[in-house]
């Protein structure tokens, strides 16, 4: 089983295998016979007959997003919206929304919600201005939005990541909206006070203009009823209870990999190692825009009565750790209520709080419940590299129970003792002092290696090394001939998929790709001795001899082509 398919590619290489003694029937049996017992246990299911609610999976989609989209600020308490108000919409993506990511992970909606035509439907008096498309900055589109928020109570400007801004296939070189949402954002907050961001997109972004806006609703990627559950949050039917599930930096150059990423050519350096997301911005007491876990609602909540189960346990021990909410508002909601751990005396350097539980409870207002967590040996316990297994070191712990990690409301202590108190615990104290402060700046080559165990391996391929065909056309570059490919490669793919929003992911998948995988995903359309006589120009070798083989594989080619379109 593989996927993608090779075409038989990869079939032929398991018969050349067997041929060679390279690979015993025994071992090839084992390995069919895992795939066909998959194939009898899922004949039950298989032949169960199902219908399927596309109504009800709606409804269900639309739950889903209202529970999961995160309110980041309410000024003078803007949100909900109220009735009567002239409520003025701007932005392309309320009528036509970023519901779902871009590349493989796209999907056939059965039917697409905008927040536009829901909001409506909930009886809204409605303007509307389009205000930016991908075209870039048009002072036109700018000035209508103008003039229709200029004239209404509340603004909300839909604005979010584009696909060409976030996707599979490549990596995203800043954290800015595109310039044309920035620019409106800037002009809307100028002629109207009372505005409201609805953000869309998949990964965390900068803000210049939060302290210009009155609220800000993230609706992440909402699926296919985002657009009506942002319409019910925006008009209070829900109130939202989605919490932040990755910390938002102020900027890029906060982010513990900025110095490292994307790297060199034959290498990325993981130098922050553990601290990455809230273990690092929490520990190197790094100012953010909103903290992990982070999320408003149209109520309030109380926490108490913290209760730990035992002060004292051995590792092989669980502990309970209990505490109350109680909803304080006088709106019905829900809170997501998270529980941290911190160890307080760690030999090897640790992050300053590890999430290790959380619940979400819903609560009429004023009512109260109480909510139990457990912690049992791993929610302590750090990955021993000298014993390769989870280790406790002996020592105190402090309990955290907070909204979010940068909100802990209530605090207590438990103290473990390890059940194997002569393993050797790894202490960089003095060769890597500065992974205990966090300090990632500071992190130098001798550090790295102590941590890493090794050497530092060469930053950048051996240029006269010849390629083969674990190499990418990217290292190709690196020679006169391959450069030339590069360059053409590109640019046909600019042309050809000039309208398409997954133009950069393909181009570079074609430049990273190894061109192993270009044989083994062509589905035959590129061979071989396609490939070898391709290698053999970019090496230097004789072109006309190079040039031969991928001729000869040609007529092959076309028999294959028509079954690698239709996979596309």
């Amino acid at each position: 089983m593989e996927m993608p398919f090779s075409g038989g590619y990869n079939d032929r290489k398991i018969l050349d295998a067997i041929e060679n003694g390279s690979l015993t029937m025994e071992e090839l049996d084992r390995a069919v016979d895992r795939v066909v017992d998959l194939i009898i246990k899922s004949q039950p299911a298989l032949q169960q007959e199902h219908s399927c609610d596309m109504e009800q999976c709606h409804a269900v989609a639309r739950k889903v997003a209202c529970e999961s989209m995160v309110l980041l600020k309410n000024e003078e308490n803007v949100l909900p919206l109220e009735k009567g108000k002239k409520i003025a919409v701007i932005g392309n993506m309320a009528k036509q929304p970023r519901y779902q990511g871009a590349g493989s992970s796209q999907i056939n909606p059965t039917k697409i919600d905008n927040a536009y035509d829901s909001l409506a439907e909930l009886g809204y008096e409605l303007s509307y201005a389009k205000g930016y498309d991908d075209k870039g900055i048009e002072a036109v589109l700018v000035d209508q939005a103008k003039q229709v928020a200029s004239k209404a109570d509340i603004v909300l400007a839909f604005v979010g990541l584009t696909p060409e801004y976030e996707s599979e296939g490549y990596d995203r070189r800043h954290m800015n909206l595109p310039d044309n949402q920035n620019r409106l954002i800037a002009e809307l907050a100028k002629v109207n006070p009372s505005l409201v961001i609805v953000l869309a997109g998949g990964a965390p972004i900068e803000m210049p203009w939060l302290d210009s806006v009155k609220a800000v609703l993230h609706t992440v990627l909402g699926g296919q009823a985002g657009g009506s559950a942002a319409a019910r949050i925006l008009a209070g039917k829900v109130n939202p209870s989605g919490k932040l599930a990755e910390t938002y930096p102020l900027s890029l150059q906060d982010t513990p990999s900025y110095r490292n990423f994307p790297g060199n050519r034959a290498t990325v350096e993981y130098r922050e190692g553990i601290y990455i997301g809230y273990r690092y911005y929490d520990t190197a007491k790094k100012d953010v825009l909103f903290p992990f876990g982070f999320g408003l609602s149209y109520t309030q909540f109380e926490y108490s009565n913290l209760r730990v189960s035992a002060e004292s346990i051995r590792d092989t021990d669980e502990v309970t750790v209990s505490f109350h909410v109680k909803n304080i508002g006088t709106v019905d909601g829900a809170e997501i209520a998270q529980l941290y751990v911190k160890d307080d005396e760690s030999t090897v350097f640790r992050p300053e709080k590890e999430l290790k539980g959380f619940k979400k409870v819903f609560l009429k207002a004023g009512e109260e419940t109480e909510i139990t967590l457990t912690l049992d040996k791993r929610s302590f316990a750090f990955y021993n590299i000298s014993i390769r297994d989870w280790y406790v070191e002996s020592g105190r712990f402090e309990i955290m129970v907070g909204a979010s990690s940068r909100d802990i409301r209530l605090r207590s202590t438990v103290t473990v003792k390890s059940s194997f108190e002569q393993a050797y615990i790894p202490n960089y104290r003095e060769i890597a002092p500065a992974y205990y402060s966090a300090d990632i700046d500071q992190i130098t080559d001798a550090q790295f290696e102590a941590v890493l165990g090794a050497s530092l391996p060469p930053k950048v391929r051996d240029k006269n090394a010849p390629l083969t065909f674990e190499n990418s056309l990217e290292d190709a570059a690196d020679t006169a001939f391959g450069k030339k490919m590069l360059d053409l490669i590109i640019s046909v793919v600019n042309v050809a998929f000039k309208q398409d929003n997954n133009r950069e992911m393909i181009i570079r998948t074609m430049v990273e790709l190894p061109i192993r995988n270009m044989v083994s995903m062509s589905l035959g359309v590129f061979s071989e001795e396609m490939a070898n006589g391709l290698l053999n120009m970019i090496n230097g070798g004789k072109k006309t001899k190079g040039l031969a083989k991928i001729l000869k594989g040609i007529p092959h080619a076309l028999l294959n082509i028509k079954a690698l379109l239709q996979s596309i």
